[in-house]
């Protein structure tokens, strides 16, 4: 891709004066569909395990799932459009929901309201996927972790600044009302923490997403550095590991440190334990047995938050924290991969130190999106 390696905390370019007319347009479209389910696109779409054929695409569309259970639409969102390089896997995904295909990955641009890059196969190529809806005002929900790399993150964060687009990626773990309890507590006995520690039911570091970004919903921003003890060398193989994410010191709050250990658990899908000076708070996401109600409460959360985006044209994260959740999970890695379990400072993650969350990456043929 040619990025260079600077340092995550190189300087991002701010916002072009046009950015507040093309959000305000953005809401005064949604606007104009009032009434009307808003209209999705699809830019990229998995067979088998990514989200949008297993989990937001039945959310959306109300279908069944693939093991016949029956789902209420959830949203005020429709999928009406997709693309994707494999045209048989666009042929299955149109049959299973309903859509109707485009031949470019750029030719949805004025036929819908909001835009889902989903595959982490095309990480690698996400800005460039991106960019003819960030030019045009189209909001844009990434797949988590968001990109492979922070210089290709920072890119998509650029676009959206410039072109006054809101973007957002989300693991469902983060808009679970645990998170919002969390909240409220840690702001009623803080601001100082003492420690944190967590579980995340996750045997693949891929996945380990989840415990990090519901850790930096809940806990804030200030991340230092993160560490990563793993068992299995292979982030592609089943293993278990310990996260150690050093937060710097915050008004009224010293230096602390959150512990994150991922493993596989037969009833809760992730607690978080926080101390403070006044007293030990903790939330767990359970394991609801209901595929219906588990579905409604963990994974519906973040698609409202895209609809909210897609009506108010404003972000329910902003861009400062989009880049620092992203840079913490892939220091996490590079802790793991390349210095032995030690602790890797965001300052130094360098733009071009790439994770792949999918090991089968598809590759575009050169000039592709020229």
């Amino acid at each position: 891709m040619g990025l260079s390696r600077r340092s995550f905390f190189g300087a991002v370019s701010t916002a072009a004066a046009a950015a507040g007319a093309s959000t305000a347009s953005t809401a005064n479209a949604a606007a104009g569909n009032k009434g009307k389910l808003l209209r999705i696109g699809v830019v990229t779409c998995h067979p088998a395990h990514h989200h949008i054929p297993n989990i937001w695409g039945p959310l959306i569309q109300g279908v069944p799932l693939s093991n016949g259970v029956k789902l209420t639409r959830m949203t005020g969102m429709e999928m009406t459009h997709i693309w994707d390089y494999d045209p048989v896997r666009v042929e299955s995904f149109c049959a299973q929901f309903g859509t109707e295909p485009v031949k470019r990955y750029d030719a949805m641009t004025d036929k819908v309201d909001g835009v889902i890059i989903s595959d982490m196969r095309n990480a690698d190529y996400f800005p460039e996927l991106a960019e003819p809806y960030l030019k045009a005002g189209v909001p844009i929900l990434f797949n988590r972790p968001f990109t492979s790399s922070v210089g290709r993150a920072k890119r998509i964060v650029e676009a959206s600044k410039k072109y006054g687009t809101p973007i957002m990626t989300a693991s469902g773990w983060e808009y679970a009302n645990q998170v919002y309890a969390m909240r409220r507590k840690l702001k009623e006995w803080g601001p100082e923490i003492r420690a944190v520690t967590a579980f995340n039911s996750s045997a693949e570091i891929t996945h380990d997403v989840h415990g990090v970004w519901i850790l930096a919903a809940m806990l804030g921003s200030g991340i230092e550095s993160v560490s990563v003890i793993r068992g299995e060398k292979s982030v592609y193989k089943y293993g278990t590991d310990t996260w150690t994410i050093k937060y710097g010191a915050r008004e009224g709050c010293p230096p602390f440190y959150a512990t994150l250990h991922n493993t596989s658990d037969h009833d809760s899908n992730c607690w978080v334990k926080a101390v403070t000076p006044k007293g030990t708070f903790e939330q767990s996401l359970w394991y609801l047995g209901d595929t219906e109600i588990r579905y409604q409460h963990y994974f519906l959360p973040p698609l409202l938050e895209f609809q909210r985006m897609i009506e108010r044209g404003t972000m329910p994260q902003p861009h400062d924290v989009v880049l620092e959740k992203t840079a913490a999970f892939l220091a996490g890695f590079k802790s793991h991969l390349e210095y032995g379990g030690l602790a890797v400072k965001l300052s130094d993650l360098e733009d071009d130190f790439t994770v792949r969350s999918d090991a089968n990456t598809i590759p575009y043929p050169a000039g592709y999106f020229d």
